[in-house]
């Protein structure tokens, strides 16, 4: 048998050799995970990057749609504006016109027009009492 104190130190020679052993695999875990973490965020803040960049150009793209077709409404309604009014200065003219050489005429087309308004309008009912 051998003596207790070689016996001891053996088994801390043997302790101090898998206490190394297990540093060593935990520094190597941490380096490897580490390393996946950092190329993890590296990818991820690639991808953000370029998702913001795609929003950028989309919302972008967006409004100059938006603003051609604002445009484009703007100039419609210019034109449907000068139009009435154009056609309201024709009309305009061919009611002085029938004004001046048909007065009667005009006086008894607004009879007939106040008439068949007239008789859209609901009879007024009397008092039942």
């Amino acid at each position: 048998m051998k003596p207790l104190g070689e016996t001891a130190r053996e088994t801390r020679a043997k302790a101090n050799e898998l206490a190394e052993k297990t540093a060593e695999n935990a520094k190597a875990t941490a380096e490897a995970a580490r390393a996946r973490i950092q190329d993890g965020y590296g990818r991820a803040r690639t991808a953000t990057g370029e998702l913001a960049d795609r929003t950028r150009t989309a919302t972008s793209e967006l409004a100059a749609k938006g603003r051609e077709q604002a445009d484009a409404a703007r100039e419609a309604a210019g034109q449907a504006y000068e139009k009435g009014k154009a056609q309201a200065k024709r009309a305009n003219s061919k009611l002085k016109t029938v004004a001046e050489k048909q007065p009667m005429a005009l006086v008894a087309g607004a009879v007939a027009i106040g008439a068949l308004l007239g008789s859209l309008l609901p009879k007024a009912r009397g008092n039942d009492d």
